[in-house]
């Protein structure tokens, strides 16, 4: 047995006490140091957090794919090319054409298109799932496309070498773009089921895409081609010149219009509709995001707007408001039924986005717009020789004409 005096006693427990404390203190720096480690060892940051191990080994099969070909391939392959093929396929495998995967220059294009200056032949077109081809849908007026006699409703099957399908897609759609003066080749199933090669040299295409003018001495009649281009402005320009000159009613052609830009959509129709709701989104989680207007510019005179099969988009959209509000009637056919909206988000891990169809649109009263279509609530046939023409002669247009018929009787 041992025995300490009073000062041995207090020296012991000082030294228990410091010893103790500096326990404490190298857990708390150890503690610390995993915090701070942890999230660099693992790229937790940056990566998604695995669900289990069944998600975990799905991403080693890419990982493994990616490893063996770039190290056993007989030629030197580039691992980043790759990587892009492999989130290429991943995105076509939903069979979505309009989910897809951007390339950084892709990318920048997106992010700055529909207000600027473009290069190309002319054309609003939408792919054709039934023909696997690009559909012309609308031809602008002076462009190359019109000088080469495309007509709506023609199939681009081919651009330069590369055929049409929807891998390849976005690809054609750049490719019909280019410098100034070049020359871009595609081959053409047309209407009639003749193929036709072309050679369109291409142009700069500076789209105005609102045209107007007083028709039958005191209607006004206003034909958007794309909702693109700060397409409000140029819309309230020409409806405002028609209003200045105290027309009678309006008829607002949207037939082969291809769509374009929501946003400058939804405040066209803050200009003619009363108080409403526009249209809703329905995410997949079933978060809705309703457009509504206020009324306080509600068009007062007869509306009357014309549709077909290649209204489509941001055209529906708009056409489909007018029709649940009230405020006009539609007349002609049924739209064409593309009523998705997709989202692009930049990849954090490397460079180029995705863009993700993320949400449906519906009507205010419940109509699903996509591969449904708004039904008119006049339908009206154009004769079969007409179908396809860019111009149809107004005396023969019976679309038009039955728009004419309903304004007049209102007044």
């Amino acid at each position: 047995m041992f025995f300490y005096d009073e000062d041995e006693k207090i020296e012991i427990r000082n030294r228990v006490l410091s010893l103790v404390i500096a326990i404490v203190l190298s857990a708390i720096v150890l503690f610390c140091l995993y915090i701070v480690i942890k999230p660099i060892v693992t790229n937790e940051d940056y990566s998604p957090k695995l669900k289990d191990n069944t998600e975990n080994a799905d991403l080693k099969r890419i990982e493994e794919v990616i490893n063996r070909i770039s190290s056993k391939y007989i030629d030197e392959i580039d691992k980043e090319k790759l990587i892009e093929g492999a989130i290429k396929g991943i995105a076509s495998a939903t069979d979505d054409v309009y989910t897809r995967y951007l390339s950084e220059e892709e990318y920048q294009e997106v992010i700055t298109s529909g207000t600027e200056v473009y290069n190309g032949i002319g054309v609003h077109i939408v792919f054709d799932d039934s023909s696997n081809a690009i559909m012309v849908l609308g031809i602008m007026p002076d462009s190359p496309a019109l000088k080469a006699n495309l007509n709506i409703g023609d199939l681009i099957t081919k651009v330069d070498d590369v055929e049409v399908s929807k891998d390849t897609y976005q690809e054609c759609i750049d490719k019909l773009k280019g410098e100034e003066g070049s020359i871009v080749n595609i081959v053409l199933k047309k209407t009639d089921g003749s193929i036709e090669e072309k050679s369109i040299t291409r142009a700069k295409i500076n789209t105005n895409n609102v045209s107007s003018e007083v028709i039958n001495n005191n209607i006004g009649y206003i034909k958007i081609w794309g909702f693109e281009n700060d397409i409000c402005n140029q819309f309230k320009e020409q409806y405002d010149k028609l209003r200045a000159k105290k027309v009678k009613g309006i008829i607002l052609d949207l037939r082969n219009n291809p769509g374009g830009i929501v946003e400058e959509t939804i405040e066209i129709a803050k200009l003619l509709l009363p108080k409403c709701d526009i249209v809703r989104l329905v995410y997949r989680d079933g978060n809705e995001k309703v457009y509504k207007c206020d009324g306080k510019n509600e068009i007062d005179i007869p509306l009357a707007v014309l549709v077909n099969s290649n209204s489509a988009s941001a055209a529906e959209i708009l056409s489909g408001a007018i029709k649940d509000s009230g405020k006009g009637v539609l007349i002609g056919n049924k739209t064409f039924g593309k009523g998705i909206v997709q989202s692009v988000e930049k990849l954090e891990n490397g460079k180029g986005a995705l863009s993700i169809t993320t949400a449906k649109y519906y009507t205010a009263s419940g109509v699903e717009i996509h591969k449904n279509g708004i039904e008119p609530n006049i339908e009206v046939n154009l004769s079969d020789d007409l179908k396809n023409v860019i111009a149809i002669p107004k005396d023969k247009d019976s679309q038009l004409q039955k728009a004419i018929e309903y304004i007049n009787s209102k007044k």
